[in-house]
């Protein structure tokens, strides 16, 4: 199973065991909760992405972190499996490709935990996300919040749209393939999730997740819909850049008038 599991998580979310490419930058489970050590990476990736201030690397941080919890999602909902993912374990790594740059995820260890036949699915589940969320994205979130000065709830905000993101691929996967089965799976686990735990999990008063997804028509393909996002990515403090068309700051008014 944990052949299958890993192939998946490089293919579906870019989750590696090994340095694939050249990075600009790199931090160890270490330095990720090394205040100087953050500091120097954002600064690195807010100068690439053009970004006025460190608070746009930190965000678009908090974006790229998505991949790692779809992952976790992933694999509880279709493998019930857990790939290990304290931070000591966690390996970030900011690559420049061609036309753009990105932050890519490596797992210094293997270990894989399987809930067996005799396990409480439930009970287990729950704890395995309880320690996702409160020692691993609390603590990192935290620290990318001092580091660059940005507010936790911004980098919070950036997970749902990163799971819509991988909700309608993994959807147009699965059914491409009809896949019924996976498909009832991941919505399970999916609802679970953003409905069904407590906020304590997260260490918030609310569950992060715990958002209704907005649509609005696609201005470029008819027929066709795009997700809101859920919170702002910042995008508008890089250079030459505007707001997102899908940014939930940005007026009915402002979308009419939009030039493409």
């Amino acid at each position: 199973m944990n052949n299958g599991l890993w192939e998946q998580l490089s293919s579906h979310f870019g989750i590696q065991l090994q340095q694939e490419k050249e990075a600009v930058c790199t931090l160890t489970g270490a330095e990720l909760t090394d205040r100087e050590a953050m500091r120097h990476f954002l600064t690195l990736y807010s100068q690439l992405i053009e970004g006025e201030d460190l608070s746009v690397g930190a965000a678009y941080f908090g974006s790229w972190f998505g991949d790692l919890a779809a992952a976790l999602l992933y694999s509880l909902a279709i493998h019930r499996a857990a790939p290990q993912l304290p931070i000591s374990n966690l390996t970030v790594h900011l690559i420049q490709e061609k036309n753009f740059v990105r932050i890519a995820f490596q797992l210094a260890e293997d270990e894989v935990l399987a809930a067996d036949n005799w396990t409480d699915w439930q009970a287990w589940r729950e704890e395995i996300f309880r320690r996702f969320y409160s020692e691993t994205v609390q603590p990192l979130f935290a620290f990318l919040s001092e580091a660059s000065g940005i507010k936790a709830a911004i980098l919070w905000g950036q997970l749902p749209t990163a799971l819509q993101n991988y909700r309608e691929k993994l959807h147009g996967m699965f059914s491409a393939q009809g896949m019924d089965k996976e498909l009832s799976q991941l919505a399970e686990s999916d609802n679970y999730m953003c409905h069904v735990l407590a906020p304590e999990v997260f260490g918030l008063r609310r569950n992060p997740f715990q958002v209704k997804v907005r649509f609005l028509d696609h201005p470029l393909a008819a027929g066709q819909k795009l997700a809101i996002k859920n919170t702002c990515c910042l995008q508008y403090k890089r250079t030459n850049r505007s707001y997102c068309y899908t940014c939930p700051r940005v007026t009915v008014q402002e979308r009419a008038n939009w030039k493409f």
